[in-house]
């Protein structure tokens, strides 16, 4: 009896490369792969689906025709042939459902991986914008870090001492907003919100005139 095609290795090979994606950046052609391999395991389904149907097909015609003529044939090796064509066929039905139901589940996986895939793609461009209008903030620290130092060049007695001490707390809040920004920069892609608020009150308090 011809046995159904069973691409296990690909199949796995594809999770295994897929799931080693996660805690990388991830591109919208992650995405469209994953998405393609979740077509191909739905494929791969219909195809076991469609073979199983045949071979149980064809075993119960063979069954058929066995117990057809199994009266002009000698009882005892009648129904020795019955038998065994009834045992091919159980068989051919528990190969046919056991393969549909490793297509399912691997189905399933490459649906969780794509979606994954997604979710991660959309957070890592959010995350993205957010860290760029973080960043142009600490330049407009540096800016006004610049324009204080230049000022202090031209500057003496208690004018010169309130710029010193404007520029080393200022210094210190830069820092803060600095490390806060790479500390969002480096958590995992898909919990990068949690670390808005730290960003933001690092900024709030750098723009502070004290």
């Amino acid at each position: 009896m011809k046995r159904m095609r069973m691409p296990f290795a690909l199949a796995i090979t594809t999770t295994i490369t897929l799931w080693s994606l996660v805690g990388c950046d991830v591109t919208p052609s992650d995405v469209k792969s994953a998405k393609n391999d979740v077509l191909k395991e739905q494929q791969e389904t219909e195809l076991a689906r469609s073979e199983g149907d045949k071979a149980v097909r064809v075993a119960e015609e063979n069954e058929k025709r066995l117990r057809e003529t199994a009266m002009r044939d000698a009882r005892e090796k009648a129904d020795e042939k019955v038998q065994s064509a009834a045992k091919e066929t159980a068989e051919a039905r528990r190969e046919r459902e056991a393969q549909i139901a490793k297509e399912e589940m691997e189905t399933a996986a490459a649906k969780v991986t794509a979606e994954r895939l997604a979710a991660e793609l959309a957070a890592t461009q959010a995350r993205n914008l957010y860290v760029a209008g973080a960043e142009a903030d600490l330049t407009k620290i540096d800016a006004r870090l610049g324009a204080m130092r230049e000022q202090a060049k031209v500057s003496e007695g208690q004018v010169l001492t309130e710029l010193k001490t404007k520029i080393e707390i200022l210094e210190i809040r830069r820092k803060a907003v600095f490390d806060a920004v790479e500390k969002l920069k480096a958590i995992e892609v898909l919990r990068w919100e949690s670390e808005k608020a730290a960003v933001e009150a690092a900024i709030k308090s750098a723009n502070q005139d004290d």
